[in-house]
């Protein structure tokens, strides 16, 4: 992460209280950020789906790659302060050294992801759970070209996610 805090030096900076937002999930936004100092927690509505705590870490990268709106609110969650990348489609798409370091980020999460499916492949496979599936879900992970993923579940009495 020092690599990323390092092409990160020069962009100017913002600090957030504890509660202040600072990616509202839905809202189209071509900012990146990159965490310098303290904590947010990544939410899905009430799910808190992470805590983001490693300076380094980039907040926003999959809307900046995609050219979407964001997916989940990040909100700090301790005082915080992080670097801005403005216009961030364009920054990626010029700065090579930025792109790498997201695609080493994003080829992390999808390797954790990977394994912890396979995981639980392993342990259902031949069971007649719903979790058996685990197959089918890691096929279609591995060979998905769709624009957009519809997470959640298709069961009424099942929360997205």
């Amino acid at each position: 992460m020092d690599e990323v805090l390092r092409l990160c030096a020069d962009r100017p900076r913002r600090t957030l209280d504890p509660g202040e937002v600072l990616i509202g999930q839905g809202l189209h936004g071509d900012r990146l950020y990159v965490l310098i100092a303290g904590a947010f927690e990544v939410r899905d509505g009430e799910v808190v789906i992470t805590t983001v705590r490693e300076p380094g870490s980039f907040l926003g990268e999959m809307a900046a790659l995609l050219g979407t709106s964001y997916g989940a609110d990040v909100v700090a969650v301790a005082p915080a302060t992080v670097a801005v990348i403005e216009d961030a489609g364009a920054a990626v798409a010029s700065d090579p050294d930025l792109t790498l370091a997201i695609a080493r980020l994003l080829a992390r999460r999808l390797r954790a992801v990977t394994s912890y499916l396979t995981d639980l492949k392993r342990q259902y496979a031949g069971t007649e759970t719903h979790l058996a599936v685990m197959d089918q879900v890691l096929g279609e992970l591995m060979t998905s070209g769709a624009d957009a993923a519809d997470a959640g579940s298709e069961r009424a009495d099942v929360p997205d996610y």
